[in-house]
């Protein structure tokens, strides 16, 4: 039997590329979304994959996903968490609610699924979670402020369990890609999400892929996309306050990048 690659998010985006990905590679697939129809078109492509319908923000489901994961006869050698979510504005224009959503999915689900998967590879012997968080884990966003909070929480947790698993055959890497053009993004482009996204031209979705791959093979714990961003991310990170007065010029730059943006892709306002 061939090797399993486990995939949340699979329905579309990045997740369902990845899907792509990991057939081309000869290995058996484990889906997993909430998007029932896009898992039914998945199973028409991979009529032998593992479908598993699961809605994040549902504990009972989230925790079912978990026991099965931990619970199989053979766990995934490779697994991708990918799910996420952004519903993006000024935070005091949003409800409460949203900072929750923002932190089951993003946080919560992330960091109980990696928990099982590592659980499930150590007892296994081995295996590779790779996870991905966003450069919001870096850079936080105005108009993003619940969905940097969720993906830098992320990034603490899979730092430090990436240590505990390490020398038990476990690696974790973590992608942290730029704007990438995906329907989240060209959502946020229409709807109040932080324009500096569009400091540059988005991504393709390939370069994720990509860096998918690379993460395969080179097993570090941290890929930044495009790969040059690492550094002026941690720069970033390092001292907010400069950053602070420079939001001025940046926000006007990535407010011009937003109409481009949608003016290329010929979004409806």
């Amino acid at each position: 039997m061939s090797a399993l690659a486990f995939v949340t998010g699979a329905a579309g985006g990045i997740g369902e590329a990845a899907v792509r990905h990991f057939h081309a590679e000869g290995f058996q697939l484990w889906v997993t979304d909430r998007d029932e129809a896009g898992l039914e078109r998945l199973r028409g492509s991979y009529p032998d994959a593992v479908i598993h319908a699961a809605d994040l923000t549902d504990r009972s489901a989230l925790e079912d996903l978990c026991a099965a994961l931990e619970g199989a006869d053979t766990p995934p050698a490779v697994a991708f968490v990918n799910a996420g979510v952004i519903e993006p504005g000024p935070s005091i224009d949003l409800p409460r609610a949203s900072i929750d959503l923002h932190i089951d999915i993003n946080l919560r689900a992330a960091a109980h699924l990696n928990h099982a998967l590592a659980r499930a590879m150590v007892a296994a012997g081995g295996g590779h979670i790779i996870s991905t968080l966003s450069a919001a884990a870096m850079v936080a966003l105005p108009d993003s402020a619940a969905y940097s909070a969720s993906k830098f929480g992320l990034r603490g947790y899979l730092i430090s369990l990436a240590e505990e698993v390490r020398d038990k055959g476990v690696t974790i890497s973590c992608l942290y890609p730029n704007a990438i053009d995906t329907p989240m993004l060209r959502y946020e482009a229409l709807h109040g999400g932080s324009v500096l996204n569009f400091l540059t031209p988005p991504l393709a979705t390939d370069e994720v892929i990509k860096a998918l791959a690379k993460a395969q093979k080179s097993k570090r714990l941290e890929y930044f996309i495009p790969p040059g961003d690492g550094w002026s991310n941690r720069l970033v990170t390092s001292f907010p306050g400069l950053v602070r007065r420079l939001y001025p010029a940046l926000l006007k730059r990535g407010e011009k990048g937003r109409r481009h943006f949608i003016e290329k892709n010929g979004l409806a306002p």
